[in-house]
């Protein structure tokens, strides 16, 4: 009377499955077989033959509610097993005076039935409500599951937005620059050209991805920061300090070049002599905090009304939630801190 219990998981689509009375089938068929070729009749056989048949037909209304596809909900799964149940009965009646002994004193008209209805709580039913819990739990966590990839498949078209804004914008004043360049020297005209391309090969790959390393986002700053150094020449420095564990962080993409290329559009190119840009980075109890300071012209009423800083608060919300922040906040000597705060993950713990 064992019975096998199999519930396979969500990935596969299966449906929760129990296996078939084989057994107590075979015991059913052997007793009908034995009182039938004995023309012996005993009320032991009477009782067994009664109780596995009841069994058996119980256990047969369960699996074929359960491996049955119509029977999707379990309003529907419960209403067969009850009429299992019913029919198990009146079987487990019906077999039992078949085979009662003549001249033998039956059983009280109640005894059997609770028997018999005693026997397939205790054994079909446990059975059928530990499936139905299973079979919940696979729909809920399926449904769960499903709702985890519409929010991921949402917020993948939404990054990709973001990005298709930043993308233009980044390439557009690069190559602005670069133009501008042309007229006032063209050898070095070039050699930013030929800067911008290595820059590009470099970049292009990973600007569709949703993060990147932090090392690499520094790489490509240090690149455009040169490249930019080119135009204003030596009154222009910067400095990229990080160490090689916190470069193994994930930031999102270009993030770091939003802020470097609005440090340089409303600090550095407006302000007069020497001017300079710093990027530091640094990894505090499980927090990456990214700096961008620069000692330009400060605070004015344009900073942060362009696409770049914008795309970059909706990139932070969007990927982290309010565990990142951007903050910019004025210098006292002058200029602008830009300081990107998230928790600090490396890829391989995501």
């Amino acid at each position: 009377m064992h019975q096998e219990l199999t519930v396979t998981g969500p990935d596969n689509g299966s449906l929760t499955s129990v296996s078939w009375p084989r057994l107590p089938a075979i015991a059913v068929l052997g007793l009908v077989a034995f009182a039938s070729f004995s023309g012996k009749h005993s009320a032991w056989l009477a009782d067994c033959l009664a109780i596995l048949l009841g069994y058996t037909l119980a256990q047969a209304g369960l699996c074929l509610s359960q491996k049955t596809a119509w029977f999707k909900h379990a309003s529907q799964r419960w209403a067969i097993l009850a009429l299992s149940v019913v029919l198990a009965l009146f079987a487990g009646l019906r077999v039992e005076a078949v085979f009662w002994p003549a001249l033998t004193t039956g059983h009280a008209s109640w005894l059997l039935p609770a028997i018999l209805l005693a026997f397939i709580l205790a054994t079909v039913l446990p059975a059928a409500i530990d499936l139905e819990i299973r079979q919940r739990t696979q729909a809920s966590l399926a449904a769960e599951a499903s709702k985890h990839k519409i929010e991921r498949q949402m917020l993948e078209a939404k990054l990709a937005a973001l990005q298709g804004q930043i993308e233009p914008h980044f390439l557009f004043n690069t190559l602005a620059n670069t133009r501008a360049l042309i007229h006032q020297d063209a050898n070095q005209a070039e050699q930013m050209l030929n800067h911008l391309i290595a820059y590009l090969r470099a970049a292009m790959p990973d600007m569709r991805l949703t993060t990147t390393t932090l090392g690499q986002e520094l790489d490509r700053a240090a690149a455009y920061l040169q490249i930019f150094q080119i135009r204003l020449g030596s009154r222009f420095q910067f400095s990229v300090q990080a160490d090689k564990d916190v470069r193994a962080c994930l930031i999102p993409p270009l993030a770091i070049m939003s802020l470097v290329e609005n440090a340089i559009k409303h600090g550095i190119e407006p302000q007069p002599g020497e001017v300079r840009i710093d990027i530091h980075a640094r990894c505090e109890g499980g927090t990456l905090h990214v700096a961008v300071r620069d000692n330009g012209r400060g605070f004015q009423n344009e900073l942060g009304s362009g696409v770049g800083l914008l795309n970059v608060q909706e990139r932070l919300l969007a990927l982290f939630g309010e565990q990142a922040e951007l903050r910019l906040s004025p210098r006292q000597t002058g200029g602008v801190d830009a300081e990107l705060i998230l928790p600090a993950r490396t890829r391989a713990q995501t």
